[in-house]
């Protein structure tokens, strides 16, 4: 991961990309769904609230989608995850 993320250009993707995953699953016939979405934590960098972020994941209530944040600065994802997303029935 390491060696990838060196050559990648500068930019966040997350809320495209998280976005664009909960929709294109959700388009298949399936008993569950699930989006698992890895991320650096550094979303502040781009100024992405993580109440932004949180909407992304909940933007379709039949999928299940979850962040694993691998990494960030100082205390990044710490504040990440004091978000409620919400729950499902």
């Amino acid at each position: 991961m390491h060696a990838h993320s060196q050559f990648c250009m500068s930019g966040d993707h997350t809320l495209e990309g998280t976005e664009h995953a909960i929709r294109e699953i959700g388009k298949d016939d399936a008993d569950e769904y699930f989006v698992i979405v890895l991320s650096d934590a550094n979303l502040e960098r781009y100024g992405i609230p993580p109440a932004r972020f949180a909407q992304a994941l909940t933007i379709d209530p039949k999928v299940n989608a979850f962040a694993i944040f691998i990494g960030s600065l100082g205390d990044q994802a710490d504040r990440c995850t004091g978000v409620k997303c919400g729950t499902r029935n």
